[in-house]
């Protein structure tokens, strides 16, 4: 199942990657490889998958291999991102509260 390009959620991502990578070209692409995404699609029309972070061929040839590990400015570019995607995804979305459930 592809996902909306063309929606709120997809606009903070596209505004948060602009926030922490100005130079970044966002644009929706396809993920190859098995994630735990996969269970997520009954439960939400549009899953987003991205790693927010530079990669050396030398970082993708560690991927779930020996020596996994990504560098601590790549980690810190992670929280950097996902920090600021809450924080937007906060502010972009009115919350209705209702007495009863």
């Amino acid at each position: 199942q592809l996902s909306s390009g063309i929606n709120a959620e997809y606009g903070v991502i596209h505004h948060t990657v602009k926030q922490i990578f100005p130079d970044a070209i966002v644009i929706p692409g396809l993920l190859i490889g098995g994630t735990d995404t996969k269970w997520y699609g009954e439960l939400c029309d549009d899953v987003y998958r991205f790693v927010p972070s530079f990669l050396s061929t030398e970082d993708i040839k560690r991927f779930h291999g020996h020596n996994e590990l990504i560098t601590v400015k790549n980690f810190e570019q992670v929280v950097n991102f996902f920090h600021h995607l809450i924080t937007n995804l906060d502010k972009s979305f009115e919350v209705e509260f209702h007495d009863e459930l």
